[in-house]
């Protein structure tokens, strides 16, 4: 039996191989200009115009870049330039970084800010404008989230902004934007949606809904994972850009929503408060990568079985992935590790964990997670 709780799915999903030739009617319910906030690789990329395709021309008022975890500046340029297009919904394209922006941007169309007005839960007074997302990543779930993260220099920890109307009305997940994604991103991206999948599972505000979306979606992205990471291998004959994986790209894309809806709701547990730290120069994906064995183990006695069954999966799916769980020296030391345990403290998520710890447990959670690991080209953000 689960506590009391409240389940909410408010985002309408289009979904499928396809479903972004769906994505200018979505935009047609909306009224006024849109503004086009976006992942700046996108664009470098040579995506963007391919997403964009399937926009009317005219409903376009501004079109905003972001970079990769954007701070308060960022996002604040991208409402004035929203702002002053007058446009009065927005379009986010991208993965955590350009959707989060598009959060921001959609609540400073409608609330005066400064964004870290804001910062918390429920503290957002007048609903954001209208905003429809569309993710280019299968890992952070911030299409159906209504909570965005933002970095600020001096912080230690990042800015959180969440509540009830900040996340999008439609999201359309459509796996084609994911044919291009290289090996890195792919990895470190799904390993974080499998990190929202897992603590789902473990956190006190786990209810019979979050942990049906949990369990499935960690079961399709153990599944998925390993063949979009390999397809996006340069020696891959039948690989990701070819559209040969078309498939499980989309399973993954689809849990990876799925593991958002589970934690957006259950909350998130002691992987992400610990990876919450900003002096810890490494992907997200790949701290919660590492961390995410360790704090499995550690959970391991407060999960039902078919949660244990898949914790008991993770070495094998690391050895399939090629990844072992290990920081660089390099990037990461004894300070690096201080500032996990530091950004922790009182965080919210160490607390919605169902095993507590000190911070002296933390520290020799956090002792063996340093050595000789493969790194990848892509690894430092």
């Amino acid at each position: 039996m689960t506590a009391a709780g409240i389940f909410s799915a408010p985002p309408r999903i289009v979904t499928g191989i396809g479903s972004l030739e769906r994505l200018d009617a979505e935009l047609g319910a909306l009224q006024g200009p849109v503004a086009v906030i976006a992942d700046r690789g996108l664009d470098t990329a040579g995506l963007l115009g391919g997403i964009l395709r399937h926009v009317a021309p005219d409903r376009i008022g501004a079109t905003v870049f972001v970079d990769p975890n954007p701070d308060v500046a960022a996002v604040e340029r991208a409402a004035d330039v929203a702002r002053s297009a007058r446009c009065t919904s927005v379009l986010g394209i991208g993965g955590g970084s350009g959707l989060g922006a598009a959060k921001a941007a959609a609540i400073l169309l409608t609330n005066p800010g400064p964004i870290t007005e804001y910062e918390g839960a429920g503290r957002v007074p007048v609903p954001p404008a209208p905003l429809v997302a569309v993710p280019t990543t299968a890992g952070s779930g911030s299409e159906v989230s209504n909570a965005l993260v933002l970095h600020e220099p001096g912080r230690d920890r990042e800015i959180i902004v969440r509540g009830q109307g900040c996340e999008p009305q439609v999201a359309v997940l459509d796996a084609t934007v994911l044919r291009g994604l290289p090996r890195a991103p792919m990895l470190y991206a799904g390993l974080d949606a499998l990190t929202h999948a897992l603590e789902s599972l473990w956190a006190r505000g786990a209810t019979v809904f979050t942990e049906a979306l949990a369990l499935r979606a960690a079961q399709d992205i153990m599944a998925a994972l390993p063949v979009a990471v390999a397809g996006a291998g340069r020696d891959i004959v039948r690989g990701n850009a070819e559209g040969g994986n078309d498939a499980a790209l989309q399973q993954l894309m689809e849990a990876s929503t799925m593991a958002n809806l589970a934690c957006g709701n259950s909350g998130l547990g002691l992987v992400h408060a610990l990876s919450s730290s900003v002096r810890v120069p490494l992907a997200h994906g790949l701290q919660n990568g590492v961390l995410l064995p360790r704090v499995a183990e550690l959970n391991r006695v407060a999960v039902a079985p078919a949660g244990v069954a898949l914790i008991d999966l993770l070495p094998g799916l690391y050895r399939k992935l090629e990844f072992t769980p290990r920081f660089d020296p390099a990037a990461v030391g004894r300070e690096q590790l201080e500032s996990m345990v530091a950004a922790s403290d009182g965080h919210p998520f160490r607390a919605n964990n169902r095993v507590s710890v000190t911070d002296s447990e933390l520290r020799e959670l956090l002792a063996g997670t340093v050595g000789a690991a493969p790194i990848l080209q892509e690894d430092r953000t």
